[in-house]
Formats: structure tokens, C-alpha cells, sequence
């Protein structure tokens, strides 16, 4: 224990030589617990820091190794728990954050009205066909039953509904790309 003597009394040289002595050893250590080799630097540096400005309070009752090591795993597990906390409430900010939720809504209300809109500029029977599929959820030899026409004629109508509507909302494509992922 005569080395922690020295750094309690502000010895510089025993501070130096505990910081070549295990830095690197508590370094590697770190990085086994916390899985970056930055972050572990970090972690070491503050306790060894730590050691050095608290020094006139320092009590240590085991070998300085254990107790730095054991410094450096209690510091790497709360490294852990606070980047597991920050984790967490991004999460909740990105999911319930009402300021992204009331622009998307806007923004989904707004395409929505779009798309409707477009629907009803439709000829007539094309727009019944479009509905029937998309809104009922018919196939399309349902609707060709139905109507009394062909499915191939089905197939054009909706061909060119879906046409209109790319042409209408290619340049909101983006915007509703994204609102759709997040």
C-alpha cells in the first residue's frame, strides 16, 4: 500500500507509474464489458482521474489492481445502464413524440385527401372498377362477373386508375415514403 501513500500525498511520479502500469490492462478490460474500445478509454481515464482528485479521501482496504479493476467494471456496467437508458427514451421520443405524430397525421390526412380526390376525377366506370378492388377488396373476375365485362378490361381500368395516381402524387412519393416507414 505504500504507492497509494504516495499518491495520497501527491506524489505525481506514483501516479504515473499506477497509469503506465495498468492503463492499457484496464483499457482491454473495459472493452471486454462495454465493446468499444473508445468508450472503454473514456471509462478508464475517469477513474483514473477519479483516483488522482480524490486521493486525500482514498481509502482502499484490497490490492490497488483489485480495486481499480473492480472501479473500472462497476463504471463499464453503469456505461452500459445509462446507453440502454438514452436507448430507451429515444425510442419512446420517436415513437410518441406528438410533434412528429401531429405532422405525420397532417401529412397522411393530406395525401389521403389527395388520393380521394384524384379517385373521383375518374371516369365513372373506371372509378367504380378502382373502388370495387381496392376498397371492397373484389378480384378482378369478381368485378368482371359483375359488371358484365371482361377481366382484361378490369385490368385496364385499374391499370389506368393506378397511372392517374402515380402521375398525381409522383411528387409527394417522398413525403409519403417516409411517412409510411416512420
Amino acid at each position: 500500500m505504500k504507492i497509494v501513500d504516495q499518491i495520497r500525498n501527491g506524489d505525481i511520479s506514483a501516479y504515473e507509474k499506477i497509469y503506465n502500469q495498468y492503463y492499457g490492462s484496464l483499457c482491454f478490460f473495459a472493452k471486454k464489458i462495454v465493446g468499444d474500445m473508445d468508450k472503454a478509454r473514456d471509462i478508464v481515464q475517469e477513474i483514473l482521474v477519479k483516483l488522482y482528485t480524490d486521493r486525500e479521501t482514498l481509502q482502499i482496504n484490497i490490492s490497488l489492481k483489485s480495486y481499480l479493476f473492480k472501479c473500472v467494471y462497476n463504471a463499464s456496467l453503469n456505461s452500459i445502464k445509462q446507453q440502454k437508458v438514452r436507448s430507451l427514451h429515444h425510442e419512446y421520443l420517436k415513437r410518441y413524440s406528438p410533434v412528429s405524430d401531429d405532422h405525420d397525421l397532417v401529412v397522411k390526412a393530406e395525401l389521403e385527401e389527395m388520393v380521394r380526390g384524384t379517385i373521383e376525377q375518374l371516369p365513372p366506370q373506371c372509378r367504380r372498377i378502382f373502388k370495387m378492388n381496392r376498397y371492397q377488396g373484389k378480384k378482378n373476375s369478381e368485378i368482371a362477373e359483375e359488371l358484365g365485362i371482361s377481366i382484361r378490361t378490369v385490368e385496364t381500368q385499374i391499370s389506368k386508375a393506378l397511372a392517374v395516381l402515380r402521375v398525381t402524387l409522383a411528387d409527394f412519393l417522398p413525403t409519403l415514403l417516409i411517412v409510411m416507414i416512420a
